[in-house]
């Protein structure tokens, strides 16, 4: 006996208007009775190309689940218009709030916002700036400060000089050739000084609007049964304190926002997917 399914949804790819230029979306539509809806806000530079794979593997479980899901590019990066160099925090700020518009406008649902990385730490700060819209976030190994992020991005250009031999170069030194107006080239991204700016202003800490919101964060453990990382412990705390329920999920596995090589985290997207999966 043949059994009769429902019409496959296939992603719908489109441009968003945003204040700078063309934003690149993926909408995957929902299957079956329609539960909500979930705006993903992809990790920095090429984070974002080595995570696409897991990120892809998810959505389609959360559409089984009846999410629909649209994948953002912001601003400068992926394929929306305009290179990282043109690129600000403030321009992604508003790329998300467009994006969650046009979701919203498209589901009937206010959208979750999931992060990944830097990705989660931009979902939490346009949460913070709009108090009461969002209902709950989910944070992939997030990115607690920008500022120590973008030290650590700025590490592998010394890397880079040093293996080549080329005159040496500190974190401070490239942040004063950023705030004097320079492009710096980092792992094959230029950035620029107002993107930066942006980054190192932006603390998890400083965001004391996020109240009443569920929140679902995910962290990579060493083995089965570790504690979070401590600064990670006291950010949720402090969260919980301000009146929002952070529930925290270690999960073990390759972490594959570093890896060069493709591999697949499937304890993270078995995990995810329970969240969303209704008790039975």
């Amino acid at each position: 006996m043949n059994t009769v399914t429902g019409p496959v949804a296939f992603p719908e790819a489109f441009f968003l208007d945003g204040i700078a230029g063309r934003i690149f979306c993926l909408y995957q539509a929902a299957e079956g009775t329609p539960k909500g809806a979930i705006l993903y806000i992809p990790p920095f530079a090429e984070e974002m190309n080595r995570c696409r794979s897991t990120v892809a593997s998810q959505v389609r479980q959360l559409g089984k689940l009846g999410y629909a899901c649209m994948l953002l590019d912001p601003y400068g990066t992926g394929d929306s218009e305009g290179d990282l160099s043109d690129a600000t925090w403030e321009i992604w700020q508003d790329d998300v709030a467009r994006a969650t518009d046009w979701l919203a406008s498209r589901t009937g649902a206010v959208p979750i916002l999931w992060g990944l990385r830097l990705g989660a730490l931009l979902a939490a700060d346009v949460a913070n700036r709009q108090p009461g819209r969002f209902s709950r976030l989910l944070l992939w190994q997030p990115v607690l400060e920008g500022r120590l992020f973008l030290t650590q991005y700025l590490r592998l250009r010394v890397a880079f000089l040093m293996d080549r031999g080329l005159p040496a170069e500190t974190t401070d030194t490239m942040r004063q050739e950023l705030q004097d107006g320079k492009l710096l080239e980092v792992a094959g991204y230029s950035l620029n000084g107002r993107l930066a700016q942006g980054l190192d202003r932006t603390r998890m800490a400083d965001f004391d609007a996020l109240t009443g919101i569920e929140m679902d964060w995910l962290e990579l453990v060493s083995e089965a049964g570790k504690p979070f990382a401590p600064a990670s412990s006291k950010l949720m705390t402090q969260w919980n304190g301000q009146g929002c329920v952070v529930r925290s999920h270690p999960f073990t596995g390759p972490a594959i926002w570093q890896l060069h090589k493709r591999d697949e985290v499937p304890e993270l997207v078995e995990m995810t997917t329970q969240l969303f999966r209704e008790p039975s």
